[in-house]
């Protein structure tokens, strides 16, 4: 199956309707299909087969993202089928944003600290932990074990990882314009 970004094609169709639905709402079905096969039209040939191919694609592809509980058809009282965007699948679309999310490094630093401080009770534990990796994974440096630091602007991503893992207050972003003892820290992060 071909890639595209880190995601498979049907990952990316997935994706697109999952974005169609939480724009527009609720979308007719018959509008849907027709225009995630638009955002399929760079993915694949344009032969008559693979017209019916991508069809099929997106067919598919909805019907799956129904069986995940990600979407739910409705019937209007005009007898046309809609499709909706669940909370599961508001959740699922804010991972593909997390995914696809890049924290881009300026090529000079601001001198500005960005410190993540979090206490997550023991009954998300699976969250916290989760988190962690997530700031490891972008780069984040531990000054403690709630209290985690990184020198480029990264709030879209934070606010992503709250809206996610559902953390509201339990998680703070602070940039802050300097840190005690911060020398092993600049040097981490080649800022000597």
């Amino acid at each position: 199956m071909a890639k595209t970004g880190g995601l498979t094609t049907k990952g990316k169709v997935a994706q697109a309707i999952l974005v169609s639905l939480a724009v527009g709402g609720f979308i007719a079905v018959a509008v849907l299909a027709p225009n995630a096969l638009q955002l399929l039209g760079p993915l694949t040939r344009k032969s008559k087969r693979d017209l019916h191919n991508r069809r099929y694609y997106v067919k598919s592809t909805i019907s799956r993202l129904a069986e995940r509980e990600l979407i739910v058809f409705k019937k209007s009282e005009s007898g046309k089928t809609y499709a909706r965007l669940t909370t599961k699948g508001r959740h699922e679309l804010l991972r593909y944003k997390l995914e696809e999310l890049v924290v881009n490094k300026p090529r000079r630093w601001d001198g500005k600290w960005r410190v993540v401080a979090f206490d997550i009770k023991e009954l998300k534990r699976v969250a916290r932990n989760r988190l962690r990796r997530e700031l490891v994974d972008i780069g984040f440096v531990r000054l403690q074990n709630s209290v985690w630091v990184y020198p480029y602007e990264c709030d879209e991503f934070i606010a992503l990882l709250k809206t996610y893992y559902g953390l509201g207050k339990s998680l703070l972003y602070l940039v802050v314009d300097k840190l005690e003892n911060d020398s092993w820290i600049r040097e981490r992060f080649s800022l000597v």
